[in-house]
């Protein structure tokens, strides 16, 4: 018995040895790379039939997560995908989220900080090359045509590379450029099945700071942006299934700002005390939502970003178990015609 046990333990231990061998020989490797890029292609997400909304950035610029990318909610059905901000890293989990950006509907900036609208030139060349045959449209409030003519110049360059090296049929030149499209608050786009508003929010001294809702085959949503708790929002908010807010955990803030200003970092200490008056305290925005008849809260846009269980757990005290703390990756489902969200 004892011999047997030995000679099961060396077999075992060259066919690790074997193993550990063969994975550094060129043919191996090769192998292991085809069967993973076969499984990556066939691998699609299911379509689902009613309205998602995907987190592909749950951060603000408080704080440094790898694990959250900056300000991006995606709204998809069956026939649209609208991003609502695209700030540093939400490429990355847009391309894990795998989502369809060859059918990208448009681009929904709430207001021009960096971190809503960082990866717009990145977002632009990803829905290029997965075939986006028009220009990417970037809805925004006054002041949008500035952004995008900047982004477009900056990038006219890159472009024009681009097209010469892959050519026109793969990359039409008409497509590249994106394309600003300014509103007014109130009705921003409309099909048959889709309905999208904006309304001013309140996010001093930004002027304006929208935030926006869908409405899809009697389901709704509803995006913050960056704001304190707004009346115009919860009206907007009426009978809205979800509502995405961004948040501030004032408790993290202030020990940040107290432990700042004792280590003689001024500066630091100012700029987070001067981060709580536009941005809604959890605990006002969750008596607020309440008011207002709100059934499902989200926080997302985080301040400062939680890094770890531990600030998540403060993030959410004082709260009630209805209101949530975005991940990113998180999908928040919503079947047509029903009551049911099913979160993922």
């Amino acid at each position: 018995m004892k011999r047997n046990v030995q000679v099961t333990v060396a077999v075992l231990i060259a066919l690790i040895l074997l193993a550990s061998v063969l994975y550094r020989t060129a043919p191996v490797q090769d192998a292991f790379m085809r069967t993973g890029v076969a499984a990556m292609l066939s691998s699609t997400p299911d379509t689902f039939d009613g309205l998602q909304v995907v987190v592909c950035g749950s951060a603000s610029p408080l704080g440094n997560n790898p694990d959250r990318a900056q300000a991006c909610l995606a709204v998809v059905t069956p026939d649209h995908l609208f991003l609502v901000d695209v700030g540093a890293r939400s490429p990355l989990r847009i391309a894990q989220a795998q989502l369809p950006m060859n059918r990208l509907t448009a681009v929904m900036l709430t207001h021009f900080h960096s971190d809503h609208i960082a990866a717009l030139a990145d977002v632009n060349l990803a829905s290029w090359v997965a075939g986006r045959r028009a220009s990417m449209l970037v809805y925004g409030p006054e002041g949008v045509e500035a952004v995008v003519a900047g982004f477009n110049q900056a990038y006219r360059l890159d472009r024009g590379y681009r097209t010469a090296h892959h050519g026109e049929a793969l990359l039409p030149p008409s497509a590249g450029p994106m394309k600003a499209m300014t509103f007014q608050p109130g009705l921003v786009w409309q099909d048959s099945d889709m309905t999208v508003t904006s309304f001013l929010v309140d996010h001093p001294p930004i002027d304006p700071a929208v935030g926006y809702r869908f409405d899809y085959r009697g389901r709704s949503v509803v995006i913050s942006g960056d704001t304190n708790a707004s009346d115009n929002l919860f009206t907007a908010a009426a009978d809205a299934d979800i509502v995405f807010h961004d948040a501030l955990a004032r408790d993290s803030l202030d020990i940040m700002q107290n432990s700042m200003a004792k280590a003689g970092r001024s500066s630091l200490a100012q700029i987070i005390a001067d981060v709580t008056d536009y941005h809604a305290d959890t605990r006002t925005l969750e008596e607020a939502a309440t008011a207002a008849g709100i059934e499902q809260l989200v926080l997302y846009h985080l301040v400062p970003t939680p890094m770890n269980s531990l600030t998540e757990t403060m993030f959410l005290r004082g709260l009630s178990d209805k209101t949530l703390l975005a991940h990113d990756l998180q999908v928040f489902e919503l079947p047509p015609e029903s009551d049911e969200i099913i979160i993922r």
